[in-house]
């Protein structure tokens, strides 16, 4: 399941503790994100735009000029569950390869996409891998 915590940490998944690409988010990647995070493309995105193989296609809030990629997480469920419960904006951050969940009474701030309320963070991928929870082989998971 992924856990809602503070800029300080990041939007994790507990069954997983790889740091690669798509994975959770090394403390060093969530300081970058929050004190260099680059600019910040605000995102439409659900629980139902999480497919079960991990891919997730990004869609921006407002005109953007340029294409948006598709991306990867090891724990589609666990993000389709996050998001669910999400009440907030949601930011892309190409320079660091993640996505920023913005909780409360956060505003953009800007082209940096700093915030006022709490934030987590998603580590994702731009290639597949493995996932991490119980949707190997065709299996769906439990959102429960």
């Amino acid at each position: 399941m992924l856990r809602h915590l503070t800029q300080n940490d990041s939007v994790r998944s507990d069954d997983c503790s790889r740091y690669a690409a798509g994975h959770r988010v090394h403390w060093i990647h969530a300081k970058k994100c929050r004190q260099e995070p680059g600019q910040a493309v605000e995102i439409l995105l659900t629980a139902g735009d999480v497919r079960d193989d991990g891919w997730v296609e990004l869609r921006p809030a407002f005109d953007y000029a340029n294409d948006l990629p598709a991306v990867w997480t090891h724990a589609p469920g666990a993000l389709r569950e996050t998001l669910a419960a999400h009440r907030g904006r949601v930011y892309w951050l190409p320079r660091w390869h993640a996505l920023k969940l913005v909780h409360g009474d956060g505003d953009s701030g800007g082209a940096g996409g700093g915030t006022r309320g709490a934030a987590g963070l998603v580590n994702v991928g731009l290639d597949g891998g493995d996932l991490c929870e119980g949707v190997r082989a065709g299996e769906r998971s439990s959102l429960a």
